[in-house]
């Protein structure tokens, strides 16, 4: 800038030179309330700037240039290039925004209905930073299928860290299961020290990602999320699932609190364990919402057989109603 520098000093010592044209260095010095060593940075700033022109008589005397023929040009200069500038970044705005246009008229999947068809895992990545990217209250995500990878939970961080700063509010709810993995909690801890909050379940219907009240994220196959997405608009449809998501919320366990001892009383894992049995969903089928393995599920049973000292799945059920665990 051409006007760096003039600061309160050096804008004192010009208007004392405007004043006392004849005064010597002391003098400005005394007169400005300055050292001799600010005068003399000053005094350089101002020849710097052409502020300062130098007499021909040999007394070593500076008389003030009137601003404006000194600096009025190269401002003007500068307003020119500024303008310029302007012009070209308004042709660069009308060159985006026609290709926006052209992007959400004929980018593969888009349709007029409210509903986004998104084949296949890479689509479903782009769509899904864009839209988290254009979310400007918050974003709350169901993520069944336990641990992530390293590298899945490290791609995620930057976009994670970019809407929080922006004041996005990010929750998320994480399978139990999680809480075994040093990585996945590590991240989930991460995330939650720049505030987002992060809370885990027994159980998790689907994958699920709401980006405010306008976008809904679900996958075609909700036994194979790598098919691809659906992308819908429906405000009810919005509503509906971030009720879902509210529902399945309220009672879960924020990360890194103590998990319960045992008691009398079931657990939230025991209750969703003992809802899927009931609705005759096989033990393959359990281990993929709860996120662990087909062992596990098969431990849990028997555990859950012993607390009710019952000798088959369907005794455990009457058990269950009869202690109202269901």
């Amino acid at each position: 800038m051409l006007t760096a520098g003039l600061d309160d000093q050096v804008r004192r010592v010009y208007k004392m030179l405007l004043s006392e044209p004849t005064w010597g260095l002391e003098q400005i010095a005394a007169g400005a309330a300055l050292t001799e060593g600010e005068v003399r940075s000053a005094l350089d700033r101002l020849t710097e700037l052409s502020l300062l022109h130098g007499t021909t008589g040999g007394e070593g005397a500076l008389l003030p240039v009137n601003p404006v023929v000194a600096l009025g040009p190269a401002v003007s200069r500068a307003e020119a290039e500024l303008d310029e500038r302007r012009a070209v970044l308004s042709r660069d705005k009308a060159v985006l925004a026609a290709l926006a246009s052209e992007y959400e008229a004929l980018a593969p999947g888009r349709s007029s209905d409210g509903v986004e068809r998104l084949d296949g895992v890479d689509r479903v990545r782009v769509r899904l930073t864009e839209l988290s990217q254009r979310a400007t209250s918050e974003v709350c995500t169901l993520a069944p299928g336990g641990a992530l990878s390293g590298a899945a939970l490290e791609a995620a961080k930057p976009l994670d860290e970019q809407n929080l700063g922006r004041g996005v509010r990010m929750r998320t709810l994480y399978l139990n299961s999680i809480r075994n993995d040093v990585a996945t909690v590590g991240y989930a801890k991460w995330l939650a020290s720049r505030g987002g909050e992060i809370r885990t379940v027994p159980a998790l219907p689907m994958r699920l990602i709401l980006c405010d009240t306008s976008a809904a994220v679900v996958p075609l196959d909700t036994e194979d999320s790598k098919r691809g997405a659906l992308v819908i608009h429906h405000r009810s449809v919005v509503r509906a699932l971030k009720e879902l998501f509210e529902f399945l919320w309220e009672p879960a366990m924020v990360l890194g609190a103590p998990e319960t001892a045992e008691s009398d009383e079931p657990a939230d894992r025991d209750i969703a364990l003992l809802k899927m049995l009931a609705a005759g969903q096989t033990d393959e089928s359990i281990a993929r919402k709860m996120g662990v393995s087909l062992r596990t599920v098969r431990r849990h049973v028997a555990e859950l057989l012993r607390r009710l000292d019952a000798q088959s799945r369907f005794q455990a059920g009457v058990e269950a109603v009869r202690r109202e665990w269901l």
